[in-house]
């Protein structure tokens, strides 16, 4: 219980971040890739940018806390959806909600349903690890550094015991006290990953409502 303490506790304090990066995913045999910038602010806010390499926008996601958003910059799309922390999953194709990239990117622990957690080893002598359970099923399997606060790899399931998505964190960097990621593979239980390399990253800047709020585009 106590390493479940340290682990909701990594970056509790990271309110804000912000970076850009290059992205690649691959779904059915087929890379993309893409450049993206992100803004996120706890606990439920985020906008994503994905560009293409030339630098323009292909697509915006945002969710504010109410709703969540998604702009089709080349075909002038338009959707919302009403459910606050929004799964535009299935819309941008990616294996995880917004609320679990915001809280991956920022290097802290996403949301789990959880009532007991056990304590295993990790996977080499630098790592200890944590499986997260709710009533008898496993619902999270967590590892992380001994020697510093950071996330190794997280692994979260349904309630059926099917994978829904793991995460590692290949490299961290440390920026005004927090250790962030540099690198980070996600994947889903359909083979869908995503790999993102972030380049530049801000820690607690100051950020406005309106930057998680899209509005249709006129005309």
């Amino acid at each position: 219980a106590d390493l479940a303490a340290r682990c909701e506790n990594i970056n509790r304090s990271l309110v804000s971040s912000r970076g850009i990066g290059r992205l690649e995913f691959t779904s059915a045999g087929r890379t993309q890739r893409l450049r993206f910038a992100w803004v996120g602010e706890f606990p439920d806010k985020l906008r994503v940018v994905l560009l293409g390499l030339d630098g323009r926008p292909v697509v915006t996601a945002a969710a504010d806390g109410d709703g969540t958003y998604l702009l089709e910059h080349t075909t002038g799309k338009f959707h919302r959806e009403s459910s606050p922390g929004g799964r535009l999953k299935a819309l941008l194709n990616l294996p995880l909600d917004l609320d679990t990239l915001a809280r991956l990117l920022a290097g802290r622990m996403p949301a789990f349903d959880y009532d007991r957690a056990e304590r295993i080893e990790g996977r080499t002598a630098a790592e200890s690890g944590i499986v997260l359970k709710k009533w008898r099923n496993r619902v999270g399997r967590i590892y992380l550094h001994e020697s510093r606060p950071a996330f190794t790899r997280i692994e979260a399931y349904q309630q059926t015991g099917e994978l829904r998505y793991w995460a590692d964190i290949k490299k961290t960097r440390k920026i005004k006290g927090f250790r962030v990621p540099r690198t980070l593979a996600i994947q889903d239980g359909d083979a869908r990953r995503l790999m993102l390399d972030i380049e530049r990253y801000w820690a607690n800047e100051p950020v406005l409502p309106e930057m998680f709020r899209l509005e249709p585009p006129e005309g």
